[in-house]
């Protein structure tokens, strides 16, 4: 169900950060409700009637975000794009991905008595449908997650977050990403946890779902799959997963250390330009 729903919600409101130009994020935001929609539709097959409900909720929690969300988002692209004319130390880095999951969650918990007014009048073949397309989605995980040799992995992951790098500071220089390589490849491979953790989530849901419970304690049942999910993960897998983004941010600000002029220019504009495109859809529609 997380899956199902950040996607949609992706498709909404954090496309703005992983679209390739202004064009497209302000398209995706402004198209949001239908894609949000056609996410659902995707994981429920849609009856009659259904997809349009879909639809205006999700155009309401668009207008929602609208009003309340953005201005967060500008402030903190602009401050981000501030700091990165310089530098990005790690307690900036740690800031910005606080601040974006504190976003993520408040969008989150808006959404959720929609997710359960949606949830308590699915009918039961749907959930039948939805949880095929959880199986079919795990088969596909799992032979993605297996190709390959362990090393082939690693180099695979390795360069994902090279290309995603790239992408805001330009191309890196043969140093930095073997310094990208060499931080990625310490960092423990959760492939097998995170698989274990994702079916535990959907079998929560399907199980929520099949229960019928009232409107308050699905909306409970969801914020807890959802949100709270330090109280149900097991703490050795907390643990690992602060780790890694720990890992993470080590390894962005020993970066930005190492970046060139052009390439600092190239990450300012790109912030920047970011925060452009929220001032435009605060007041666009």
């Amino acid at each position: 169900m997380r899956r199902i729903l950040g996607r949609a919600l992706a498709a909404a409101f954090l496309l703005l950060l992983a679209a390739g130009c202004s064009s497209l994020t302000r398209v995706a935001y402004n198209n949001a409700a239908f894609a949000g929609a056609w996410a659902v539709d995707d994981w429920f097959d849609l009856h009659d009637g259904q997809r349009e409900w879909v639809k205006e909720r999700f155009a309401r929690l668009v207008a929602w975000h609208r009003a309340n969300e953005l201005p967060a988002y500008e402030r903190l692209l602009q401050d981000t794009a501030a700091r990165a004319a310089t530098r990005l130390a790690e307690e900036d880095i740690r800031r910005v991905y606080g601040e974006m999951r504190v976003l993520y969650q408040r969008a989150m918990r808006q959404a959720i008595p929609d997710m359960a007014d949606f949830l308590l009048q699915v009918h039961p073949e749907q959930v039948e449908y939805l949880e095929r397309r959880f199986r079919e989605d795990n088969e596909k995980a799992i032979k993605e997650s297996v190709r390959g040799t362990p090393q082939e992995r690693r180099e695979a992951r390795a360069k994902r977050y090279v290309e995603r790098i790239d992408d805001w500071t330009g191309r890196l220089s043969a140093a930095q990403r073997d310094l990208v390589v060499a931080r990625v490849a310490a960092m423990e491979d959760l492939a097998d946890e995170w698989m274990g953790d994702r079916r535990f989530r959907q079998s929560e849901t399907l199980r929520l779902v099949r229960a019928r419970p009232s409107r308050e304690g699905m909306i409970a049942g969801l914020t807890r799959i959802l949100i709270e999910t330090d109280a149900w993960r097991r703490p050795e897998y907390v643990a690992k997963l602060r780790a890694r983004d720990e890992q993470v941010i080590a390894m962005l600000a020993a970066l930005d250390a190492t970046l060139t002029a052009e390439q600092r220019q190239k990450l300012h504009r790109k912030l920047g330009g970011y925060a452009a495109d929220v001032a435009y859809l605060m007041v666009a529609n």
